[in-house]
């Protein structure tokens, strides 16, 4: 139990993925063996076989250590070979590995239940990238103007140009105001108290 060297075909845990550093069990976090004889939960696998570029005839995964291809089955990453070696390790419970499936990018297992149709039965995660399929159209009218104002964004800089408008206004335009009404720059007339 030391450093893990690059180039060992063991992982850096027995009991747990060296992605995500969670322990082996026998559903999203089953032990799946590479080709090259490293380990990786199928839950991580899974994530990196869905970010594989599209159109490619066989899949093939490098693996996150040593960069060996995988051939990832038609079925996904769930019918990779199970590391029996790892899921032995587990609690007597754990080592009975129940049926995972895919579902486009949704990694999917049936919970113990007596009706095999209810959608309840059973559990999913998604394992794609979690981004937007499409942007969100923003609202019509003034709120949608801006949404799509850029400035808007950022509002240090609407602060900013808030209190120069004002500083101009204060220092520059309302004295010239005052000059081109009263004919100085004093705008306030002075009382003058004779005693």
């Amino acid at each position: 139990p030391g450093s893990p060297n690059p180039t060992s075909p063991k992982p850096t845990s027995p009991v747990e993925c060296s992605i995500c550093f969670n322990t082996y069990d026998n559903t999203f976090k089953t032990p799946k063996l590479l080709q090259c004889s490293h380990v990786f939960c199928l839950e991580c696998v899974a994530r990196l076989s869905t970010g594989l570029p599209p159109n490619q005839p066989e899949d093939q995964l490098p693996c996150p250590f040593c960069r060996q291809l995988t051939s990832i089955p038609l079925e996904g990453a769930p019918a990779l070979q199970t590391s029996k070696e790892l899921l032995a390790t587990l609690p007597p419970e754990l080592q009975q590995e129940k049926v995972l499936w895919m579902e486009g990018t949704k990694l999917c297992c049936r919970q113990a239940s007596d009706d095999p149709e209810n959608p309840d039965s059973c559990i999913s995660i998604d394992v794609a990238m979690s981004k937007p399929e499409s942007p969100e159209a923003p609202p019509a009218g003034l709120v949608g103007r801006l949404s799509r104002c850029d400035m808007c964004d950022d509002w240090k800089r609407i602060v900013l140009l808030s209190a120069l408008i004002i500083i101009l206004f204060c220092i520059i335009l309302w004295p010239v105001q005052c000059a081109l009404k009263t004919g100085n720059l004093r705008c306030f007339t002075r009382t003058v108290a004779i005693s």
